[in-house]
């Protein structure tokens, strides 16, 4: 009896074709400098290097802009809230906190790259984790076949998979 694929998260944004993780470069002094009202910075700027500067920035007014030397991915990220903010704005909406934004885009990525993850070392987790019980029983091709039973195998092979996912992060690879 074949085995159904398991989806390992949903899709927090389905509108967007593939998340980049461009080298996890939130709110660190990087190699693009904006201001976050779109207006290139003049010679009277001050960098902005933490998370709660960036948030007060959205308010400033353009002669008084502050430079955000962060990552150009970052740097793109921020000017598309600044963008949003200025929209929001005009509608008369509150404005959106710059830091919980990059927050939010940041776990949509991260969520994509471990579902990515997920479906490229899946099944050789899966084989791993019934090996044991296979070996046990006496049979090679053992599967579960009761649901709760499923669902243990499940939480393990998740759990497996989510800490090599982190493991993977914290050593820069994909």
């Amino acid at each position: 009896m074949p085995r159904r694929r398991v989806t390992w998260q949903s899709k927090l944004n389905p509108n967007r074709a593939s998340a980049s993780t461009e080298g996890n470069c939130w709110l660190r002094p990087q190699t693009a400098v904006i201001t976050a009202t779109g207006i290139a910075p003049n010679a009277n700027t001050v960098a902005v290097t933490n998370s709660a500067q960036a948030a007060s920035v959205t308010k400033a007014s353009v002669s008084e802009s502050p430079a955000l030397n962060v990552c150009a991915s970052t740097a793109r990220k921020i000017q598309e809230i600044a963008q949003r903010n200025r929209i929001r704005e005009q509608a008369g909406l509150p404005l959106l906190s710059v830091p919980s934004e990059l927050r939010k885009i940041k776990n949509v990525e991260i969520a994509a790259a471990f579902e990515e993850f997920a479906d490229r070392h899946g099944e050789s987790v899966w084989e791993e984790v019934l090996a044991p019980v296979r070996e046990g029983r006496r049979e090679p091709t053992w599967r579960p076949t009761g649901f709760m039973e499923g669902l243990g195998f499940q939480a393990q092979v998740s759990k497996i998979l989510r800490e090599r996912f982190d493991l993977s992060q914290h050593h820069g690879q994909k």
